[in-house]
């Protein structure tokens, strides 16, 4: 294969054109050799010069002849291909503390696919902001003097719809956690969470996943849920808190004796409720009505 050489006074030489005083062979100071390909073999071949007999059209460089550059680096198409650039992730900051707010656009400001787009530390200029800047993500503080960052959030939602809301707080309090997951917000972040958590949870947001800051944040959420998922199928089951613990006894093994014996009732009572309790989940008998209830999480 025929491998150019490229020397600091332009020309482009083949092994077989060198000079005869290095021994058809490139000094030891050439830094790398790049083959041609079938493309460059028909075009540089008129310019090289064999054995003498045909010279090139470079213009020699007044550069001492044993001097030797390295050509290039280049991809199949002959061009340096570019990384295309990350887009950054635009950020408004929402907090009444300084210290907080200021520390949090140092921090960002540091990461190479973060930009701090703008700050507030009042309901009247976040809304302004979000409406004007349209963030990609607001970082906001629940306490903002006499602000509610959840009420404002709502606000927020309604000015620029697209931009994505992470509460950043120092309260651990379930109901404010409860409330800010059925705004719709995106995130719910404690203060004290490690840095690298933090920037880490803004790029899921970002990425359109939605987050939890801290474990017991999640086990608080999961607890919730499954308590509106019963309270949900209880409804749609039409199933009394008293017939639900009806069917619980039945699901011991309680014989309706027993049953009547528990609650004061008759025997003919008890028969009469499950009955009830069999039409209401469509359940032809005992066992049928405790594996139904069981399906819907009821017991």
């Amino acid at each position: 294969m025929l491998s150019r050489y490229v020397g600091c006074n332009g020309v482009a030489m083949t092994s077989t054109s060198l000079p005869s005083h290095h021994g058809g062979t490139p000094p030891s100071g050439i830094l790398s050799t790049s083959p041609l390909n079938s493309g460059e073999m028909h075009s540089d071949a008129s310019n090289l010069m064999y054995n003498g007999e045909k010279e090139t059209d470079a213009v020699d460089a007044e550069v001492p002849d044993n001097k030797y550059i390295q050509p290039p680096e280049q991809t199949l198409q002959g061009k340096q291909e570019k990384t295309p650039l990350r887009a950054r992730i635009r950020i408004l900051l929402i907090d009444d503390h300084d210290v907080v707010r200021k520390g949090m656009y140092t921090i960002l400001s540091e990461e190479e696919d973060f930009e701090v787009v703008g700050q507030a530390n009042n309901g009247n200029e976040a809304i302004a902001l979000a409406r004007q800047l349209k963030p990609d993500i607001i970082l906001l503080d629940i306490f903002l003097g006499k602000t509610n960052g959840l009420d404002l959030s709502q606000q927020i939602q309604r000015a620029s719809a697209d931009t994505r809301i992470v509460i950043f707080t120092g309260v651990s309090d379930q109901d404010y956690l409860f409330r800010a997951m059925r705004i719709g917000v995106h995130g719910y972040l404690q203060k004290s969470l490690p840095l690298d958590d933090v920037l880490a949870a803004l790029r899921a947001v970002y990425n359109g996943e939605r987050v939890l800051g801290e474990p017991h944040a999640i086990t608080q959420v999961l607890a919730e849920f499954s308590r509106l998922t019963k309270e949900q199928e209880r409804s749609r089951s039409g199933l009394t808190d008293l017939e639900i613990e009806l069917v619980r006894l039945a699901a011991e093994g309680r014989s309706n004796k027993e049953i009547a014996s528990r609650q004061f009732w008759s025997e003919v009572t008890v028969k009469r409720k499950m009955q009830d309790i069999y039409r209401k989940l469509q359940a032809t008998d005992r066992a049928q009505a405790v594996a139904e209830a069981m399906r819907m999480g009821l017991i």
